[in-house]
């Protein structure tokens, strides 16, 4: 059997980046690589690297559906994340994760939603534990 461990996601802007991840889900840095073009932070499980994109690299915004990559997190208390993500000044996409369509400015009791990260990667944000087949919760 095998594990998930790292991911690493290529940024337009690392330190913007790192700033959405810390406070919209507490992940923690771990170090500034040597090159200084990626930084390293972990979520207690698994080892998350942010790789600062070279300034000529062009990427394209594309519609969720049509992403490259989309992930999803698992948090204790939903309705406390959206407060952080909408004081940082993310752009929410749905609702629900399970739903499209365009999200409420002032939902109450969502029990997940969906939202961007600074360079357009789609997450789904849930508090249920159960959300995906095959995760265990510790």
């Amino acid at each position: 059997m095998s594990s998930v461990r790292h991911i690493a996601l290529r940024c337009r802007d690392m330190e913007k980046s790192r700033d959405f991840f810390a406070n919209a889900f507490g992940w923690e840095l771990l170090k500034l690589r040597t090159s200084g073009q990626a930084l390293d932070m972990t979520d207690g499980e698994i080892n998350i690297t942010l790789i600062q994109q070279p300034e000529n690299c062009q990427r394209p915004t594309l519609e969720e559906g049509n992403e490259y990559i989309h992930f999803g997190v698992i948090v204790e208390d939903v309705d406390a994340c959206r407060q952080r993500l909408d004081t940082w000044g993310a752009e929410f996409l749905t609702e629900s994760i399970k739903h499209t369509g365009e999200a409420a400015p002032n939902p109450q009791a969502q029990q997940s939603f969906k939202v961007l990260d600074p360079d357009g990667n789609v997450i789904d944000v849930t508090g249920n534990k159960t959300e995906w087949l095959g995760v265990r919760m510790r």
